[in-house]
């Protein structure tokens, strides 16, 4: 179950379960773009950081250094693929704009 559903509930067709008018939850749209968007920033940051920690882990002068950066580095792969199932989720389930 995406992270959105968890949220927000997974009762009705659209993000939130409840439409207005016209068939559109006006609210659960913005909502959910903005959510959206913050999924592509968290992106960013996470291969940001592996990229960061990569080039520490070149610089590291003992075996120690290395491990940690080596250890930070698999930690931002991992918050990396959450945030590509997420964004795979919301694509799957026509969450996505």
């Amino acid at each position: 179950m995406s992270f959105w559903k968890k949220v927000f509930g997974g009762g009705g067709d659209e993000p939130g379960g409840k439409k207005g008018q016209y068939g559109v939850d006006y609210v659960g749209v913005s909502e959910m773009l903005q959510f959206n968007r913050n999924l592509l920033e968290a992106q960013n940051h996470e291969r940001a950081g592996i990229e960061l920690y990569t080039r520490f882990l070149s610089e590291a002068n003992d075996e120690r250094g290395r491990e940690m950066y080596r250890r930070l580095i698999e930690e931002e792969k991992r918050h990396l693929a959450i945030v590509d199932e997420e964004i795979e989720e919301h694509r799957k389930e026509g969450y996505w704009s």
